[in-house]
């Protein structure tokens, strides 16, 4: 063993930081690209369904946090733009308030909105263009023909009503459902001002571009919608509500779009792809480290995570031996931010090299305990998931808690064929114990 180098540990630290990625970035790893992973790739299959769905089209893209989902949008961004599209990325989560239930209304006139931001922003869209009107402008006009008062916002005329309705939008909870009545009863209106609106900037995009190019939204952050622990039944039902009943408002004219997800939509309604034929929803899962039967580890999914600690640093340095990181990778799950969680942790007690056992279960066992405690309703059913490989949802009504296992990670999704599930690895054997413990002190359930 050596010193460390305390250059080499700050830098690899660094690097474990999560971001999204752009692919030009180093740290950037195609896992793709290996044939075996390469069946699941959701940005292959959604640019193909854009470029077979000439005019227009719609699609789901359902992911957790921290699986690499605003990446991977961004190689999807990428193709696209090589293949002859003009592509916009937004992130929803810039312009709402993504813990108070949401309502077509307002998702519709934040979507305009931030979609002549962007235009605006970069001159390989529109740029500068003086005949460019911003929606949250045109919007006063359409709140003065529908004769709907917006008093609340604390900014008015000129640009003020602009920067005051987007501002207050997202910080006031209390105007944002104001908003939601008064548009209530306009919605058809609003619905039709919206798609003249969208028509008009792809209209001038095609003029300054070229008539044959389309045009794709890739609207990121949408399943950051999804509430607190007081109201997050209410935001869940907002959000099915959204893409299940108003599903046909969500079709924009000639604009190819792909909005994200959470995965508890499907569990919500089930079919939902149906709603948003032909491309559907596709998951971005984790990425697969054992077998669902077996346990044993996956050769592609683990060699796809070294790559990504490799791309970061030296993890031979670090380690040691391929046998520890393979370790790391499978209580990481396959969910990418936990993994360079669990390797930053390493990093940080390092005090020489490479690191020894100790070190490692110590770094394990400080993220394994953010995890707990776990409550023992909660306990039993993860167990109940870890055994079937199913959500084993018993009734609606813990739909909630569902959202809240899959956010936390406690529950990992998988796909190889047809999608599974099972529970976060660091914390199986402690839930598995919990329940043992349980059964012997509860005999008939009662706890």
């Amino acid at each position: 063993m050596s010193s460390p180098d305390p250059i080499f540990l700050r830098d690899f630290f660094r690097a474990l930081h999560y971001r999204p990625l752009d692919p030009e970035d180093p740290l950037y790893v195609p896992i793709y690209e290996d044939e075996r992973l390469a069946a699941n790739d959701p940005v292959q299959l959604m640019a193909r369904a854009i470029e077979w769905t000439p005019g227009k089209s719609v699609q789901l893209l359902s992911g957790f946090r921290g699986t690499g989902k605003s990446t991977e949008l961004r190689r999807l961004r990428k193709e696209l733009r090589a293949a002859g599209y003009l592509v916009v990325l937004l992130d929803i989560e810039d312009y709402l308030n993504t813990s108070v239930p949401i309502d077509v209304s307002d998702f519709l006139i934040v979507l305009a909105g931030a979609f002549g931001d962007e235009l605006a922003k970069s001159d390989d869209l529109l740029g500068f263009d003086p005949s460019h009107e911003s929606y949250w402008e045109r919007l006063k006009a359409f709140f003065t023909r529908t004769k709907v008062s917006m008093d609340e916002i604390s900014a008015e005329g000129g640009e003020g009503f602009s920067v005051g309705l987007k501002a207050t939008l997202k910080s006031d909870p209390t105007f944002k459902q104001t908003l939601q009545e008064k548009m209530a009863g306009h919605l058809g209106s609003l619905v039709a001002d919206v798609r003249a609106y969208l028509e008009e900037c792809v209209t001038r995009l095609k003029r300054k571009h070229g008539l044959i190019k389309e045009v794709v939204l890739l609207v990121d952050s949408v399943e950051h919608i999804r509430g607190t622990s007081v109201n997050a039944d209410a935001v869940q039902s907002s959000v099915e509500t959204l893409f299940a009943t108003h599903a046909d408002k969500l079709h924009l004219p000639l604009l190819h779009v792909i909005y994200t997800v959470h995965p508890y939509l499907a569990v919500r309604y089930p079919n939902l792809g149906v709603l948003y034929a032909p491309g559907g929803v596709k998951l971005l899962s984790a990425v697969k480290v054992r077998d669902a039967e077996s346990g044993a580890l996956s050769s592609p999914g683990i060699e796809a995570l070294e790559k990504i600690v490799a791309a970061r640093g030296d993890w031979k340095r670090l380690l040691g031996s391929r046998e520890t990181l393979d370790r790391l990778s499978a209580a990481s799950g396959g969910h990418l931010r936990d993994l360079l969680r669990i390797v930053a942790e390493v990093v940080l007690r390092a005090t020489t090299l490479p690191v020894p056992e100790k070190v490692v279960n110590t770094a394990l066992n400080q993220v394994r305990n953010e995890f707990l405690p776990i409550a023992e309703s909660d306990a039993r059913w993860l167990e109940r998931v870890s055994r079937s490989h199913d959500p084993s949802l018993i009734e609606p009504s813990r739909l909630p808690d569902l959202a809240r296992f899959l956010d936390t990670h406690l529950i990992l999704c998988y796909q190889n064929g047809k999608l599974w599930y099972d529970v976060h690895p660091l914390v199986l054997d402690h839930i598995r114990a919990q329940v043992e413990r349980l059964q012997r002190e509860f005999p008939n359930g009662e706890s």
